[in-house]
């Protein structure tokens, strides 16, 4: 049987694989229970399956009918600490907790590749790594999955893909691009510091309040005027903390937020710019300033001869129209990026949109409705990729 009549017949158990799913979110480095399901689902197959230490996530081994390359195809489990507000029959049974990303489309897609390509393993030449990864959200659960050799261990890992779900294309169609498609995500905090006073002596004491605004102004400045205009790149202050009563001046506030880049070179020039600016503003106001980086993930960079088996299989499979050429790049981050750091990779997407409005919100959104038309589309996408990958040609 071929992959479009295994997808047929196994299709309506997948809608029921992700609505269990959903039913039964976890949040991340906790999905204990999607990790014991997975196990269980895939216990029938030919795949050798592996915890991953702690009782978190799955590796499965895949062996092909004859020697060749090793493909991973990697998939992630958690949920969001999100309250869901969709609506769905199926909503989620955990208090404060959705997955709002997708994340169980993308866990019910690699399950669903599982079964077609163990089916079809007499035509694979060589082996296919399935990583069923915790804790993304997070950015923990790339580096925790290759700890437990997802990469490394026999047999070792040639080049590796994921897919992400993206609301911005049609469902029943997968979304693609050369190069940069996901932005590195780093976070920063910058803390000014005052010496603290009555409101009704500001002269006598350095308020740190009216540093920080500036500094929420300055600091835009940055991407507007600082870089070219055909680069791209994020600054978003998400928290400002500090005073303690309307009557007393300060003696600290603290500003949070994120950078998002696509370029390495841009991404240091930006960090060094807050840096600079954030002490120079806070000296001009005769006080100080530190600022704190806490490095998120790398951009995602697709390799382009990837890219280009993928587009060859999903269009021989789906058709052109079921092809959609991504032509921007987001600015979200993924920690499928540090994969991408030890071996040559490729991220998908796969549209979930339809005619109705709470499938157009964005990701993250507690509304957000995934159409599940999305994973038979996926799962063929996927499994005529690493057919093609481990064709033996």
């Amino acid at each position: 049987m071929d992959i479009k009549g295994i997808v047929a017949e196994i299709n309506s158990e997948l809608i029921e694989v992700r609505r269990h799913l959903h039913r039964n979110p976890e949040l991340s480095m906790n999905e204990f229970k999607t990790t014991e399901f997975v196990m269980d689902y895939l216990k029938d197959t030919s795949i050798d399956l592996k915890v991953m230490k702690g009782g978190v996530g799955v590796i499965g081994v895949l062996r092909g009918a004859k020697d060749g390359k090793t493909l991973a195809l990697r998939g992630d489990l958690d949920a969001l600490p999100i309250h869901e507000k969709t609506g769905l029959e199926f909503s989620s049974d955990v208090d404060g907790v959705m997955h709002a990303c997708g994340h169980d489309l993308h866990t019910t897609v690699l399950l669903g590749t599982a079964i077609v390509l163990d089916r079809m393993k007499n035509d694979l030449s060589g082996q296919v790594k399935f990583i069923f990864q915790p804790g993304e959200e997070v950015m923990e659960g790339a580096k925790f999955a290759i700890e437990n050799g997802a990469l490394h261990d026999e047999p070792k890992v040639d080049n590796i893909v994921c897919l992400h779900t993206w609301p911005l294309v049609d469902a029943g169609k997968v979304g693609v691009r050369h190069g940069p498609i996901m932005a590195a995500a780093d976070k920063f905090t910058i803390d000014v510091y005052g010496s603290g006073g009555h409101a009704a002596h500001p002269h006598i004491s350095i308020d740190p309040i009216p540093v920080a605004s500036q500094l929420v102004t300055n600091l835009q400045s940055i991407v507007s005027r600082q870089l070219s205009p055909l680069n791209s790149a994020v600054v978003t202050l998400g928290q400002i903390n500090g005073g303690t009563g309307d009557n007393i001046i300060a003696d600290k506030v603290s500003l949070s937020g994120s950078l998002r880049t696509l370029d390495p070179d841009t991404r240091e020039q930006i960090k060094q710019s807050i840096e600079q600016m954030s002490k120079h503003v806070a000296k001009a106001n005769k006080t100080t300033a530190d600022v704190t980086f806490m490095p998120g993930s790398p951009p995602v960079i697709n390799n382009d001869e990837i890219v280009d088996i993928f587009l060859k299989s999903s269009q021989e499979l789906l058709g052109e129209d079921g092809v959609h050429y991504l032509t921007d790049p987001s600015l979200g981050g993924e920690d499928f990026s540090f994969y991408l750091e030890e071996v040559e990779g490729m991220l998908f997407r796969i549209g979930t949109r339809n005619d109705s409005e709470q499938s157009t919100r964005s990701l993250h959104n507690p509304g957000i409705v995934f159409d599940e038309k999305a994973i038979p589309t996926g799962v063929m996408a996927m499994s005529a990729f690493a057919v093609e990958y481990l064709s033996g040609e």
